[in-house]
């Protein structure tokens, strides 16, 4: 497979952080916030086997970008503070991880 921007002649679109997403093995779920009803709406309808049974298993946090891709919390910092993506430093708690409260 090839690259989409590449294979069509387009400039590939500036890297933005558009929500949050939580990962575990090949399943995301994607929210306004980290656990938000959204979050839990889907981690309800999910099937048995798709979602952490054992207590050591957890979601990883993090955030998605326009492409789907996701990024870890310190990925997602190093995107916003390289394209001027708005962050609020204070409500984010500073400038190492990346919190939603800090970009909306």
């Amino acid at each position: 497979m090839g690259d989409y921007w590449e294979d069509n002649g387009i400039k590939k679109p500036q890297q933005i952080v558009v929500c949050a997403a939580c990962r575990f093995k090949d399943v995301m779920l994607c929210g306004a916030r980290h656990f938000d009803s959204a979050m839990l709406n889907q981690l309800e309808h999910m099937k048995e086997g798709t979602k952490p049974s054992d207590p050591g298993e957890r979601w990883e946090q993090g955030f998605i970008d326009q492409f789907g891709d996701f990024l870890t919390r310190e990925e997602a910092m190093q995107i916003v503070k390289e394209n001027g993506q708005p962050f609020n430093i204070e409500r984010n708690r500073g400038d190492t991880y990346l919190f939603s409260e800090g970009l909306y």
